[in-house]
Order: structure tokens, then sequence, then C-alpha cells
């Protein structure tokens, strides 16, 4: 139960790190291979690249959890409080359904590349791991949206007791 509360509060942030470490170090040893012994690597730029792809898809379930999307705070701070309220609701329900569509539709080009069976160029990995990011970054997203209805609900029937 204790891994399951860690792996909820750090899931993505563990995730995020071990890859820009990852993309840092290995991106330093191409750039000493390429400068300082004229010899390139074919699948540094090839990793690092598919690791920013799953950082990129990653970090949308880490924005949603740490509630910071881009949006217009001082208008949504003007208005009454039961209408901020609702806006957020709105927000949050348009953000699920088009998170729970392109989940969707993900899967479908997961499945195609499996079929395909398409390799990357340089290290020869199925490229429906690159493609399985999305579902992964969206499945994060309902996942998070979900547990911040459950959290606000929560909330809403601490302050009734």
């Amino acid at each position: 139960m204790r891994i399951i509360k860690w792996l909820n509060a750090h899931f993505e942030e563990a995730l995020l790190t071990i890859f820009l470490i990852i993309m840092v170090l290995v991106m330093g040893y191409q750039v000493a291979m390429r400068y300082l012994f004229n010899n390139s690597l074919p699948w540094s730029e090839e990793l690092t690249r598919y690791l920013f792809v799953w950082s990129a898809f990653l970090s949308i379930g880490y924005c949603i959890k740490h509630h910071s999307s881009i949006k217009i705070d001082q208008i949504l701070h003007l208005l009454p409080p039961v209408v901020q309220k609702v806006i957020l609701l709105l927000t949050k329900i348009v953000s699920l359904g088009f998170f729970a569509y392109v989940l969707r539709y993900s899967f479908n080009v997961v499945q195609s590349t499996i079929s395909s069976g398409q390799l990357t160029p340089a290290l020869q990995l199925p490229m429906y791991i690159v493609h399985y990011a999305a579902v992964v970054g969206f499945g994060l997203a309902v996942y998070r949206i979900l547990e911040s209805f459950v959290i606000v609900a929560a909330k809403n029937v601490e302050e009734e007791i």
C-alpha cells in the first residue's frame, strides 16, 4: 500500500527525472564522441528524441496533478466564486472528454504499429514502444482528472461534516 501511495504521488516526476538524466548523459556522451574523438554515434539522437517524446506525454498527467495548465487566472478571479467553480468543473469535464477520446485512438495507432512490425532506424526497437507514450500519457491524464474529481468530492464531504 505504501508503494502505491508513493507511485501515486511521484510516478510522473520520477520517470521524468530519470528520462532527463538519461538524455543529458547520452547527449553529453554524443558531444564528447563527436568533438573529442571525431566519431559520431548513430543511436544517441534517436534515443534522446524518443525519451523526449515520452517526457512530453508523461508531463500531461504531471501538469494536471499539479494544476499547472495554461489558463488565464486573472479573468477567473474577477468572477464570483460559484462561477469560478462552474468554469473549473466544465474545464475538467471537457478535458476528460478530450483525453478519453484521444486515448481511444492512441490505442488504434499502437495496434497499427504493432501489426506493421516497424522498427526504429538506429536502435532497431519496435516503433510501438515510442507510440505507446501517447497511450500512457493520455491514460495518466484521464486518471489524474478523475482523481481530481474524487479529491474535490472528498473535500466537499469533509466540509459538510
